[in-house]
């Protein structure tokens, strides 16, 4: 009995209570191993980290519109607020950064840089694009990898006693209030229809923190409720063309089936494989032709290594650019 009673009481001391949240915002063990040089004052936590999740993660594979961008490490600096604090009204982000996940990636506001939609008044939505990979992320722009909706991947690497029993949080919005997972592994942690419009709540010490949708859009946060911090900067060096221009690629209907990283000697090389669905292509004699689920890859090594589609001059016409060493 004595035994019973022990455990019990250890238990109870160990795991927080029901919609209790855990605040570890200085705690190494509530970051992921690629989160480096965690530091705290009373003011701020700050941490380092390369913008990569853990090599288990199945990142690109599944995208269907890419942008032939491919991740590629970076130098993050982020910085959080320890003393968050509620806005007057809350502030509806557009397309960018608004928070970091526990393993380093940044996470952003879930739609894409396309044209703002006359009927709703608001841009596309990543996922429904097809821009996300399974892990609910893609690299910008940037060759940055970032998430657009609930980290998924790293959702099941943290694990049911992580999300569940100590209710740890698998990011900061940018405001500085944590972002957690409840009722991702446990029905009975399920939160959704407690939620604001921001998709935060308070728990029951008062602490206010927003919780990611399970499931449909997978959103992360509608909104931020607090007042929004600079959190994060960046250095990095962008991959350059033949020309020594920036290399960037233009959105294109290619399914990635497969994504690999392969280092020779100085380079690294990106490969993306899969299918262009349907596009309509710029051939070497100067006609076009349309091709539909043709299989091939997109690909980096260097400035003088590279395969990518870019847009011709004529309208909805591509063009398929390389060059070889």
């Amino acid at each position: 009995m004595r035994l019973i009673i022990f455990l019990f009481i250890l238990l109870s001391a160990s795991f927080p209570k029901a919609h209790e949240i855990s605040s570890c915002i200085c705690d190494h063990a509530c970051y992921t191993d690629e989160v480096a040089n965690l530091k705290c004052d009373p003011k701020v936590a700050s941490f380092k980290s390369v913008g990569l999740p853990d090599a288990s993660h199945t990142i690109m594979e599944g995208i269907i519109a890419t942008n032939q961008q491919f991740p590629r490490v970076h130098q993050y600096e982020f910085k959080i607020t320890r003393v968050p604090q509620k806005a007057s009204k809350p502030t509806y982000a557009d397309p960018g950064a608004i928070g970091v996940a526990v393993n380093g990636v940044p996470i952003f506001d879930p739609a894409t840089q396309g044209p703002i939609n006359a009927k709703t008044g608001k841009r596309p939505h990543t996922l429904y694009e097809g821009e996300l990979d399974h892990c609910g992320g893609h690299a910008g722009r940037g060759d940055d990898y970032h998430y657009h909706i609930a980290p998924i991947c790293l959702i099941e690497e943290l694990g049911e006693a992580h999300i569940e029993q100590m209710k740890r949080p698998i990011g900061y919005a940018m405001d500085g209030y944590p972002i957690h997972a409840l009722g991702w592994f446990s029905k009975e942690n399920d939160v959704e229809n407690k939620l604001d419009e921001c998709r935060g709540m308070t728990d029951e010490n008062g602490r206010y923190f927003y919780n990611v949708m399970k499931n449909d859009s997978w959103d992360v946060l509608n909104c931020l409720a607090g007042r929004p911090q600079k959190f994060s900067k960046d250095k990095w060096t962008h991959r350059k063309d033949k020309f020594g221009d920036n290399y960037v690629g233009m959105p294109v209907k290619f399914k990635i089936d497969t994504y690999t990283q392969t280092d020779h000697k100085a380079d690294k090389c990106y490969i993306m494989t899969g299918n262009l669905n349907k596009e309509q292509i710029l051939l070497t004699d100067g006609t076009t032709q349309q091709v539909k689920n043709k299989s091939g890859s997109i690909f980096y090594c260097n400035s003088k290594c590279y395969g990518v589609f870019f847009e011709a001059e004529k309208k909805s016409v591509y063009s398929w650019k390389s060059n070889y060493i």
